[in-house]
């Protein structure tokens, strides 16, 4: 179907006139679209900040800028992240830096890239195109679309809103082409539109004349869509707890939802929504993410999560700032969601997120996450689709740790640091506590073996398994043994101690397979390591 764009003129006309069309009926509910399938193959779609992308003349933010990373007075550094790239990207040009990240989160088990679209980062326009672009050159099959995120527009109306996101939309449509096959879009030709609190973007009138909220929201986006000459299939982003009245309302107007982090902390949020979207013939587009720990600064419990740049922060000083956690239980979460995703046979799943360094829930390569979790998605992916085993010929082991245990006090930098949830709630609070308190191994094993871990055997069934051990003092050394030959083997580079300097709740990890993933994302570029308290290296 060839889409066309509507003059400004029209546009602005589709936008202001449309609100008429459905104020005399719901003509929005339960519409034929909204069961229809919103993918025909299995994808894994991660959410990708547009902006936090390394090239020469554009830095990476505050909270993940290495330049801040080392452990420095006033504040300890202001970034708690290191990212590979940065140094390796600092003279790319754009072109060269999007290869760069579509090449490795392709290595990392990624299909898709949905970009945090929000209304104060006219630069996304300019990456998305070149995303594009550079995809087409390099014939990088890899597919894209917004995420929409209207923060900040409270002081304008809806339609301001919509001009503000049609104008731009329709010029990176135009400049990449409406019919681009790497456009993410459903079978029957729907831009597949994801929502992070989307919900902003419409008018939702005090006097809903007996209508639910939802109904506002959907129409503001198929004013939207209407504007910018297309159809929208939109994902809605839950973020809380939601009763099964409100998620009815909800599909009602929407073909499916996925969600954010904060509805994991609720006992059996994610089955019960899975399982009435099904009953309800809607799409339930599973999450997974690895990690929860903030390395950007903020004022303290301020609700708006207002961020301190790195001479904010050091203005403040230490008993100015603070940082948000999430217990995630080292790779426990990451697990069990994958495997929900597994046993529910959801045809989407969405990595929070790519790059989000400064929440710590990145998948993309970094000094701390390193490639353990990338090992995990490219593992439970072969599951999910019914493929091959990409690990069937030989042994892997990932190791996950924090790098001193919660009740060691970090000296001289100790930050306060508001716990937000936990993602566990099926287990104890001191169960979760007890898991990040140890050093947590996965294997991966084509038969059964034995495994050590700083001199302790244990022995090991083949497929995957999870096993822990005492959180100790020093450098993490894993091997796999068969018959007392060792099979694989690795010594972290960073170390647990027993003297943090500074507050840090990031998940470490490091594993087999650390080398054959930074070669194949980084070529002959000598490796970089985290070695903040490995005591060898710093004699």
């Amino acid at each position: 179907m060839k889409r066309i764009a509507l003059p400004l003129s029209l546009l602005l006309l589709s936008i202001f006139g449309a609100a008429d069309l459905f104020a005399q009926d719901d003509a929005l509910a339960n519409l034929p679209e909204l069961s229809l399938p919103l993918t025909n193959q299995k994808m894994i779609v991660a959410h990708c900040m547009t902006h936090i992308i390394r090239f020469e003349g554009h830095e990476f933010e505050n909270g993940c800028d290495p330049k801040y990373y080392p452990i420095t007075p006033p504040v300890g550094g202001t970034s708690q992240v290191h990212v590979m790239c940065d140094s390796m990207l600092s003279h790319a040009t754009l072109a060269e830096a999007v290869e760069y990240e579509m090449r490795a989160a392709k290595k990392c088990g990624i299909d898709a890239f949905q970009f945090y679209y929000p209304p104060d980062q006219p630069i996304a326009d300019s990456i998305i195109i070149e995303y594009f672009k550079v995809a087409q050159e390099k014939n990088i099959d890899f597919k894209f679309t917004f995420c929409i995120c209207p923060f900040g527009l409270s002081a304008i109306d809806e339609n301001q809103r919509l001009i503000q996101y049609a104008v731009r939309m329709n010029n990176i449509l135009n400049v990449v082409g409406r019919d681009n096959p790497r456009w993410l879009r459903t079978p029957d030709g729907r831009l597949l539109l994801y929502m992070w609190y989307g919900e902003q973007i419409a008018d939702v009138p005090a006097d809903t004349h007996g209508r639910p909220s939802y109904y506002y929201v959907a129409d503001a986006y198929k004013r939207l869509a209407n504007a910018c000459s297309d159809k929208f299939a939109c994902l809605y982003a839950i973020n809380a707890d939601i009763d099964k009245s409100s998620l009815d309302d909800l599909l009602d107007y929407f073909p499916g939802v996925w969600l954010w982090t904060e509805a994991y902390e609720h006992k059996g949020e994610d089955a019960m929504i899975a399982a009435y979207c099904k009953k309800r013939k809607r799409t339930y587009a599973a999450s997974i993410f690895d990690d929860f720990y903030t390395s950007k600064v903020l004022e303290p419990n301020n609700p708006d999560w207002k961020i301190l740049d790195n001479a904010a922060s050091e203005a403040a000083g230490i008993g100015g700032m603070q940082r948000k956690y999430m217990a995630v239980g080292l790779s426990t979460t990451f697990r069990k969601q994958f495997e929900f995703a597994i046993k529910d046979n959801d045809q989407l799943i969405n990595v929070i997120t790519w790059n989000d360094f400064p929440e710590g829930h990145h998948l993309a390569p970094e000094v701390n996450h390193n490639f353990g979790f990338a090992v995990l998605l490219n593992y439970y992916k072969s599951v999910w689709e019914g493929k091959p085993n990409p690990f069937a010929d030989h042994d892997v082991a990932i190791a996950f740790f924090k790098k001193y245990k919660s009740d060691v006090t970090p000296k001289p930098y100790k930050v306060s640091v508001q716990t937000i949830g936990e993602t566990l709630p099926e287990l104890p609070s001191k169960t979760i506590t007890a898991i990040e308190d140890s050093i947590e191994v996965v294997t991966i094993l084509p038969s059964a073996a034995q495994l050590v871990v700083n001199g302790e055997t244990i022995d090991v069934p083949a497929g995957l398994s999870t096993h822990r051990f005492k959180s100790q003092p020093g450098a993490v050394k894993v091997a796999v043994e068969r018959n007392g030959v060792v099979t694989r083997s690795f010594v972290t580079p960073e170390w647990i101690t027993d003297a943090p300097l500074r507050t840090d709740r990031l998940t470490y990890t490091f594993d087999t397979e650390f080398m054959d993933f930074f070669h194949a994302i980084f070529g002959d570029m000598p490796p970089m390591y985290s070695t903040q308290y490995n005591k060898d290296v710093n004699k």
